[in-house]
């Protein structure tokens, strides 16, 4: 109902658990570790818990879209409260094993039937996984029959792995005397827990990002009421955001407010909000008590000795009382108080008439909030942004700007501005947002594209159909370096900020583009005024969506190969494989230890960019002046 009102393709907060929205945070990325490595190991059990809501499912599907179907085959259970001959005719039905006749069938014959496609696939090269969703509904003769399955093998190798998602209720199961052989099985466990408080903005933004967001909809400021609100748990930050959604939608706002969250909290849980307590605060709220209750022992233990010693009620009275006296006469430190964070601009408070300005398009929010590609697993803090949407524009106010002829510079044969000693003047931005949509146009001229907001609002859309995507990361100017790409970014001088384009840099100097001049900054002007979030432009292999993870497998996982062998030299003699295997992996984690990289095996978009650059491809670097 609200998508197309905030140019969604769909909705961002359904609770299906599809593995498009999967966010990695740490723990998500170590419970899908666990579950890999877990399958590779021959035989056994793979454990996988936690609270309800908190993204076991979704994890679970996720594993299994990265097990390629070359080499794996798997048996989904998604309602486990079965008899144990459903249980072994329900692996049958998923593992194709047909039944000769329509005969009544014993559990033998069916553990008959299955050892004998298990030995068939083996023999194939197939590795077969049985998954059981919400294992906690499991009896205790289920998990034993599960258990006994395990026990199929050859002379060398067992034939089946086991992968068990549920509610901690099932650790209490498995803790059992009576299943103390199926708990040394386990060969890998995992539990999942809530998102942290600095996980919940990054959950937001990815997905917003994945549904297609073109303006921002959540507030930073509302980040916190929304986790005291649900907690952290996944599901719930789901639903609450959904209805928030939807009010926002009837009331024809651009972004969710305090009160609309509140209301849809309310809708969603009714009169019990549920205030879960994350680890770390449950951790101080024991400690809390604990010195509490010390202090009441002690209080009660220095009562008694007053007592003992003679004393009365006096005495306790005036001991007491000097001891408040110099609590007194202590000094108090105040906590400083936390930053007030800018509100966003809304597109729709902006109207063509605000930027007096008829060569250029509309206001954009006030921080370039493009729909990344990327989770931000390899950068230093890679926080994602809001697309930018010009849609509240009329045609009227908008004519191309010629940013050919924005500055001397940009003429043929004009040399760049030289630093003197006089103070550089910066140019005039009145209008920030209109000074924002010419840094976006001159970026895409730097890659050869005309960029018109009229034809399409939103820049990220727009880069996607040229084939390039878009990444927001927050660092030092070192890391834009390392990076090498053009980048629009926000700075600030004098208590004022400026929407800017870095074009290129060197030690001593940077060439910047601002309001449709382009200008040369002396190094520690720019450092002075830096701010660290900065948004580029980058060219993502073919087919590629998210960070190409071992075990993938596509035609980007081709591409990879052969930008390692361009930067080697090499002529692949066969055909580029599309499996990301154990060689290629290695390759990479090579490479991104060359490059300085976080060495991890996975080529996000960081790792992407540097073979780009390595490769020589034609594309704008900071060496090359933006081109």
């Amino acid at each position: 109902m609200y998508c197309n009102y905030f140019g969604l393709r769909e909705s961002p907060f359904s609770i299906a658990p599809n593995p498009r929205y999967l966010f990695m945070s740490e723990q998500h990325q170590e419970a899908l570790a666990h579950l890999l490595y877990g399958i590779t190991i021959d035989g056994g059990f793979v454990l996988l818990t936690g609270e309800v809501g908190t993204g076991k499912t979704t994890v679970a599907r996720q594993l299994l879209e990265q097990l390629s179907d070359d080499s794996s085959d798997v048996a989904l259970i998604l309602n486990p409260r079965l008899s144990v001959q459903e249980l072994l005719e329900t692996i049958c039905d998923e593992l194709d094993i047909h039944q000769a006749s329509e005969q009544p069938v014993t559990v033998k014959q069916l553990v008959d039937r299955i050892y004998q496609e298990l030995l068939r696939r083996y023999a194939a090269g197939r590795n077969t996984v049985l998954l059981i969703d919400e294992a906690q509904q499991l009896s205790v003769d289920l998990l034993e029959q599960v258990r006994l399955l395990t026990n199929l093998e050859t002379s060398e190798h067992k034939l089946l792995n086991v992968i068990l998602v549920g509610q901690p209720e099932l650790l209490e199961m498995l803790a059992r005397e009576d299943l103390r052989q199926l708990s040394q099985r386990i060969t890998a466990r995992y539990h999942l827990g809530p998102l942290s408080p600095t996980d919940l903005p990054l959950y937001m933004r990815h997905r917003l990002a994945v549904a297609g967001l073109n303006r921002p909809v959540f507030p930073d400021s509302l980040m916190k009421q929304l986790y005291r609100l649900t907690g952290g748990v996944p599901r719930l930050i789901n639903l609450v955001c959904d209805r928030a959604l939807l009010g926002t939608y009837v009331q024809k706002q651009n972004e969710v407010s305090s009160e609309t969250l509140k209301k849809a909290a309310h809708e969603v849980f009714g009169d019990e909000v549920p205030m879960a307590i994350p680890a770390s605060q449950s951790k101080r709220g024991i400690l809390a008590a604990a010195v509490v209750i010390g202090l009441m022992a002690w209080g009660a233990g220095f009562a008694l000795s007053v007592f003992y010693k003679g004393g009365g009620v006096s005495d306790l009275t005036s001991s007491v009382r000097g001891l408040l006296d110099d609590a007194e006469a202590e000094q108090v430190i105040a906590e400083p108080e936390s930053p007030v964070r800018e509100r966003p601009i809304t597109l729709a408070s902006l109207t063509p008439s605000d930027t007096g300005v008829a060569e250029s398009a509309d206001p954009l929010p006030e921080r370039p909030a493009l729909v990344p590609e990327k989770l931000a697993m390899e950068a230093q803090s890679d926080s994602q942004r809001p697309a930018i949407s010009l849609a509240s524009f009329s045609s009227d106010t908008m004519a191309a700007p010629d940013v050919s002829q924005d500055s001397p510079s940009l003429q043929k044969g004009a040399e760049a501005p030289v630093p003197t000693d006089h103070v550089l003047v910066w140019p005039e931005q009145p209008d920030t947002d209109l000074a924002l949509v010419k840094a976006y146009r001159r970026l895409f001229k730097a890659w050869s594209i005309d960029y018109d907001p009229r034809q399409q609002p939103v820049v990220c859309d727009f880069a996607a159909f040229h084939d390039l995507a878009c990444l927001t990361l927050d660092g030092k100017l070192d890391l834009l370096k390392q990076i090498d790409r053009p980048a629009v970014t926000r700075l600030s001088r004098d208590g004022r900020s400026y929407e800017a384009l870095i074009l290129s840099l060197s030690d001593d100097s940077a060439r910047a583009y601002m309001s449709g001049s382009e200008l040369t900054l002396a190094m520690k002007d720019l450092e002075a005024g830096w701010q660290g979030r900065f948004t580029l432009l980058w060219r993502p292999p073919p087919g590629y969506s998210a960070p190409i993870w071992p075990g993938a497998y596509g035609d980007d996982v081709a591409w990879l190969e052969r930008q390692l062998a361009r930067i080697k030299n090499q002529v692949l003699t066969t055909g580029a494989r599309k499996s990301y295997d154990g060689t290629l992996v290695t390759q990479v984690r090579d490479f991104q230890s060359a490059q300085g990289l976080n060495v991890d095996g996975v080529a996000g978009p960081r790792t992407l960019i540097q073979l780009n650059s390595a490769a020589l491809d034609d594309q704008p670097t900071l060496g090359a002046g933006g081109r």
